[in-house]
């Protein structure tokens, strides 16, 4: 009788350890599940893509000219998965717009050719909602954004000032575009506008070089490098700039691009290493070489 409690009771503590067991482990399945979407990035000058547990890496891009080693480069994805990107088929560094689907197929030009590098479509990146491209270009006397269709036409300048601005990135809902702008102090802003350039928002001013800025997939938060001499900081804000919070050190010109669920970011390592961690600075991984990676929508 005293055998068969001792059964009894040792069956219960194990139910019990499996009661709490079970639902953490469903809950980190899900989030990892949230969390997978793919990462496009370049890699030995062509667009490749992976899974960020760093399994099934693919080229997605394979383009050979005579006499020119061409680059592609700042892809960025919408929504429905459509990839947009730069790319210099006829004189290094003349950058155009292009896009493609998500598997590397249906190729389309977006931008004329350039008849100078200070008219190329640098860091053009696509709406979530596909309908647009923003970038950023020296056709003025400075650098500024500007936005055009899908198509190429009806190219807009959308911050009208008299200081460089860079590193345009769009919001979520496609409504807003945030970018770096330069400042008095020899530092640069964080701003954010609606598509037409108006309505500017200063985020976060700074006397230090804060650049390559993104927004969370859910819109609730903000990444950015603080630029140094030979590497970046990368911080995590809330919308608004404020609660700022430092979370790793990562590569000068690394581009940040959050997960699905906006738990986690990716960027370029000091190794230059394609890499993703938690917003809250845990759970650090790298998984290939490359640069300007981005983080599919799912």
């Amino acid at each position: 009788m005293k055998k068969i409690n001792i059964q009894i009771l040792i069956l219960y503590f194990l139910l019990l350890t499996l009661g709490q067991v079970l639902p953490q482990a469903q809950a980190q399945t899900k989030t990892q599940l949230q969390a997978q979407g793919k990462i496009v990035f370049t890699k030995n000058r062509e667009i490749h893509i992976i899974e960020p547990n760093g399994k099934n890496l693919a080229q997605l891009t394979d383009y050979e000219v005579p006499g020119h080693r061409p680059i592609s480069l700042s892809s960025s994805v919408s929504k429905a998965g459509q990839i947009g990107y730069i790319y210099d088929p006829v004189n290094h560094g003349y950058m155009s717009t292009y896009k493609m689907n998500l598997n590397g197929s249906n190729k389309i030009r977006v931008s004329k050719e350039p008849s100078s590098n200070n008219s190329s479509t640098w860091g053009s990146t696509i709406s979530p909602d596909g309908k647009y491209f923003v970038f950023q270009s020296t056709i003025s006397n400075n650098i500024e954004i500007y936005r055009m269709n899908s198509d190429g036409s009806n190219v807009i300048n959308i911050s009208h000032t008299l200081r460089d601005d860079y590193f345009p990135k769009w919001s979520p809902d496609s409504n807003k575009i945030i970018f770096s702008t330069s400042n008095s102090s020899g530092g640069t802003d964080i701003v954010t506008t609606d598509i037409n350039g108006n309505n500017k928002t200063l985020l976060i001013q700074s006397d230090r070089k804060l650049i390559n800025v993104a927004i969370s997939k859910d819109g609730r938060k903000i990444a950015y490098s603080d630029s140094k001499s030979n590497s970046s900081d990368l911080w995590i804000a809330d919308i608004d700039g404020r609660n700022a919070n430092k979370i790793k050190t990562v590569n000068k010109w690394t581009n940040l691009s959050f997960s699905p669920d906006s738990q986690q970011i990716t960027f370029v390592s000091v190794t230059g290493k394609i890499s993703i961690i938690d917003i809250d600075g845990s759970g650090y991984k790298e998984l290939t070489k490359g640069v300007r990676p981005v983080w599919t929508f799912n």
